[in-house]
């Protein structure tokens, strides 16, 4: 018999009540992030008001420096006799200060009435020769005490004689607090966003899968009458209470049951006699029989016994593997470029996207392997073995040292990720049912993007500062990492559970297998019309042409590690509520309609408003187009009966290795288009094409109705 698939939400009450109220699941999570979202605002405005004051005292303690240095050349000068209103050669002076201090907005000098003498900043210089007109009016009144440092000018018997004045740029001060609490912010959002999937790991484990498997061991209990069964404990205190109580009233009932058993069984070894009592006595047998019959002992053997699950078990493993992989993305094709020399009929646009296609093109590769693997070896081993070979591939990376030699490790780290891609898929598939499949998609959507958000992030921070290269050998000690969370995923919760495709024989080839899907044009349609070109739309714009193009309009690496993240943080805020909502409709089919639509539109104002808002609204406007899309794509794809007839677990690789067709051209093909029309023509006719082959999509597809005439 098999358990009942746990709830994504974990609900611990039935679907048909409606009381309005939370489950203690996710009570536990909402006080913990509410708890952690409060410290978090905390530390961020201690920390960015703390930076200011710290940063300003700093430039502060540097201008001093350079002010009383000034001031000592200038008190030699009039030390010697000379008027302070006669200075000469100050011009050269100031503006070869103000260029090597940045941080210096303008240098004044006064006399004892605070008549303006000299004046110089960026851009002017007062009085410049033969310059007539009034001075500057009170330079830096406009700042507060903060913003400006006085240095009062003595000359001949230490008489005052005027005040040099420094000026602290404001803007420059406020731009650096900008920038720390940006990071700051993106910090705390990553933590939150790890420690998110952390805990939804650890309520499953520590409650609802303990919960849940009790709640399971006692139906069996009471629907099947397993006399000598017992139940799993919580280790949650007042639970195993009540269990230790239901098991002490179970036992005396079976005891009483047991000397019920052997009182009656007599009574039935006698032949009653033939009259017109018999027929009532062997219906009154068969009563009796029957009732004594719904409870035994032996039910389930110790071999048989079912294990509660749950989707939450992979999260972190897949976040932290996801995350290992993500930390390149932002600075990949800007590294492939770093490391280009002039190759004879390769350009450097084409060149640049070739080891992110040559990493796409081993995980198509890999996909069906990751399945068949996690189907006979089971998930724990066909994860620990894509994480090591993608570690591999991320170690060798960091070292390459020509473009051609970063393709080929970029190919080793890819057979890896689509190893670990499939076998965290399949093992979401397997704790669903039809009814919520896309929820669970959603969950494993959600980890992926979390990792790629938090990868992609981090990594555009850190390569400002620690460079590329150490970035590719941390990834690969993450991954290795990341196998540490796999001994939750035993191998009798995963092999234990539906082994076998649901229907269709395993025995069929592989190219059978091709035939059957691809002569479906309801499968055609979905990989051709719909998957590859979403899969162009986003590895060509996100992973190739976004920080291509923000680079090349004076982005910072870490700002370009933000714009980027914002993709996955709308797939983490919306596509797991989207998929609940949409899978309460029946056919998934419009809202893939329209997300692929809203993805090749979502580019196109790019062609029109070129700058870095439009590039950062257009990758918004993406996640939330796929986050309709992606999670129904893959649902819509398990309900095809071509799929169900090779197999859910082959049907599903041979989909996902098509899809991919669209991860391994995006690169090259948008470096041809950049090459020809420039980045704002390449993303106008890449989100026309997605745009186009939506509508075609709706065109060709079939439905159900379609189907039976």
């Amino acid at each position: 018999m098999k358990p009942p698939m746990p709830s994504t939400g974990c609900r611990l009450h039935s679907k048909d009540s409606r009381m309005k109220w939370i489950s203690p699941d996710r009570k536990i999570i909402l006080i913990i992030l509410g708890t952690l979202l409060a410290s978090q605002l905390i530390y961020f405005h201690i920390n960015v008001t703390s930076f200011k004051t710290s940063y300003l005292a700093a430039v502060r303690s540097n201008l001093n420096t350079v002010g009383n240095s000034l001031r000592i050349n200038l008190e030699d000068i009039l030390q010697k006799g000379v008027s302070i209103q006669k200075f000469f050669g100050l011009k050269a002076l100031l503006r070869k200060i103000i260029s090597e201090t940045q941080e210096i907005s303008f240098i004044a000098i006064h006399d004892l009435s605070g008549n303006l003498l000299y004046y110089c900043d960026q851009q002017s210089f007062y009085p410049e020769a033969g310059q007539s007109g009034q001075p500057p009016e009170n330079p830096g009144d406009g700042q507060t005490g903060d913003f400006r440092i006085s240095f009062p000018l003595t000359g001949k018997d230490s008489r005052p004689q005027g005040v040099l004045m420094l000026g602290i740029d404001p803007e420059r001060i406020n731009r650096h607090v900008h920038e720390i609490a940006l990071d700051t912010g993106t910090i705390i959002l990553i933590s939150i966003l790890a420690i998110l999937d952390f805990l939804f790991f650890m309520v499953a484990w520590t409650f609802t899968i303990p919960v849940q498997q009790a709640s399971f061991e006692i139906r069996e209990v009471t629907t099947n009458g397993a006399l000598d069964a017992s139940i799993t404990r919580t280790h949650i205190d007042f639970l195993d209470v009540l269990i230790r109580y239901f098991e002490k009233i179970h036992r005396e009932f079976s005891k009483k049951w047991k000397k019920i058993i052997q009182l009656s069984s007599p009574l039935f070894l006698l032949q009653p006699e033939t009259n017109r009592n018999s027929e009532r006595m062997k219906s009154l047998a068969s009563s009796v029989i029957s009732m004594i019959s719904r409870f035994g002992w032996n039910r389930n053997g110790p071999d048989q016994a079912i294990r509660v699950s749950s989707s939450s078990l992979i999260r972190p493993a897949l976040f932290l593997f996801v995350f290992s992989e993500s930390l390149s993305i932002s600075f990949l094709p800007i590294f492939a470029g770093q490391l280009y020399r002039p190759m004879p009929y390769l350009s450097r646009d084409i060149a640049m996207g070739l080891p992110i296609s040559s990493f796409m093109l081993l995980v198509t590769i890999s996909l069906p392997m990751g399945g068949y693997l996690a189907e006979k070896i089971g998930h724990r081993k066909s994860f620990l073995l894509g994480a090591v070979i993608s570690a591999a591939g991320l170690l060798l990376s960091g070292m390459a040292e020509t473009i051609l030699s970063l393709v080929v490790y970029r190919a080793i780290a890819g057979f890896g990720f689509g190893t670990v891609f499939m076998t965290a898929q399949m093992f979401i598939i397997q704790q669903t049912t039809a009814d919520n499949r896309a929820e669970g998609m959603a969950i494993f959507l959600s980890a992926f993007y979390g990792g790629t958000l938090c990868g992609s992030a981090i990594g555009g921070m850190l390569s400002d500062r620690i460079g590329f290269r150490l970035l590719f050998l941390i990834g690969a000690a993450i991954a290795v990492s990341s196998t540490l969370f796999l001994m939750f995923i035993s191998s009798g919760t995963s092999a234990k559970r539906v082994s076998k495709p649901e229907t269709g024989s395993s025995r069929t080839s592989f190219i059978q297998n091709l035939v059957t899907l691809f002569s479906d044009r309801n499968f055609s349609a979905l990989v051709f019309f719909q998957s590859i070109p979403n899969k162009i739309c986003l590895i060509g714009f996100i992973y190739y042409i976004a920080p291509l193009f923000l680079e090349s309009l004076g982005s910072r690496q870490s700002d370009i590690g933000r714009y980027i993240m914002l993709y996955s943080l709308v797939m983490i805020i919306f596509s797991q509520g989207i998929a609940k909502w949409t899978d309460r409709f029946p056919s998934p089919k419009p809202f893939i309609f329209r997300g692929g639509l809203f993805s090749g539109i979502a580019l196109l104002p790019c062609y029109f408003f070129p700058g870095v808002f439009w590039i950062a609204l257009g990758i918004v406007l993406l996640g939330f187009s796929h986050a309709f899309s992606v999670s129904n794509q893959v649902k819509l794809a398990s309900q095809l009966p071509s799929v169900n007839q090779a197999g859910l677990g082959p049907g599903l690789g041979i989909y996902r290795q098509a899809e991919r067709i669209g991860n391994v051209l995006a690169p090259v093909l948008s470096g041809a288009l950049i090459s020809r029309f420039g980045y704002t023509g390449s993303l106008a006719l890449i989100g026309a094409y997605t745009a186009v082959s939506s509508i075609l999509f709706v065109m060709v597809f079939a439905d159900k109705k379609e189907n039976k005439d």
